[in-house]
């Protein structure tokens, strides 16, 4: 939260996302990866406040899906890391393809 404020206030985040989008789209999916919910806010605050695009907000949410992974992890890293290939692909095929048509 404190990364947004600051971003919008000081370091004009509004014209980073809005010039650089397709890169904040990957960068949701590489912050996606972390298995626990708290990085996705910034990507929720940041879509509230209009500075990123549903798709990348969708992105998001795709390839983050909270503490769900912690268990998974404990039981087989593998199969863990094979669930966040799989999630991060889709959600960046879905989130590109939403992003080209203008979501």
């Amino acid at each position: 939260m404190i990364f947004i404020e600051i971003g919008t206030s000081y370091l004009n985040l509004e014209s980073f996302t809005t010039q650089y989008v397709w890169l904040v789209l990957i960068l949701s999916v590489l912050i996606g990866i972390i298995p626990d919910s708290g990085p996705h806010l910034i990507f929720v605050t940041m879509f509230a406040n209009g500075l990123i695009p549903f798709s990348i907000l969708l992105t998001s949410s795709i390839v983050q899906y909270g503490h769900g992974m912690l268990p998974m992890l404990s039981f087989s890293v593998k199969d863990s890391i094979s669930i966040k290939i799989f999630n991060a692909l889709i959600g960046l095929i879905l989130g590109s393809v939403l992003l080209l048509l203008g979501l």
